[in-house]
């Protein structure tokens, strides 16, 4: 899969994590997220784990112990990223590997709002607001 590729044409909230200490963070945005838009099909969430490429060997094996943690209908969106994600790090502004950090995209793929750590208030509102202006 190749995001944002893959999301074209939908309202995608895409939610990133270096560390399996930062899924409450990313549960904080997603499953509100979800609730509010999750029964209209121009919107989806896709969680992606950036796992450093020395783990790809048990790749295997952390995808089985992801999978076992998140509900089947699920899995589909779950993309695991192995490898060098400096990159991705620097063009996206995620300094802070201990963050999780969302990013809305409109349906052209391009980020139209971000966010990092947990979800407040505030900031659940100003995501909501902003995916219903890009439907």
């Amino acid at each position: 899969m190749t995001l944002p590729k893959a999301v074209k044409g939908k309202v995608a909230l895409i939610c990133i994590a270096f560390v399996r200490s930062a899924q409450g963070m990313i549960d904080s945005w997603a499953l509100p997220f979800e609730q509010e838009f999750g029964k209209n099909s121009r919107f989806v969430v896709y969680e992606v784990p950036m796992i450093n490429a020395g783990w790809k060997v048990l790749s295997w094996m952390i995808d089985s112990g992801m999978r076992s943690g998140i509900s089947v209908e699920k899995h589909d969106k779950v993309v695991t990223f192995y490898g060098d994600y400096s990159g991705y790090q620097e063009a996206l502004g995620m300094g802070n590997t201990n963050f999780a950090y969302v990013f809305l995209l409109d349906p052209a793929g391009i980020v139209r709002w971000k966010g990092q750590g947990y979800a407040s208030p505030e900031t659940e509102k100003e995501l909501f607001n902003n995916a219903i202006t890009l439907k």
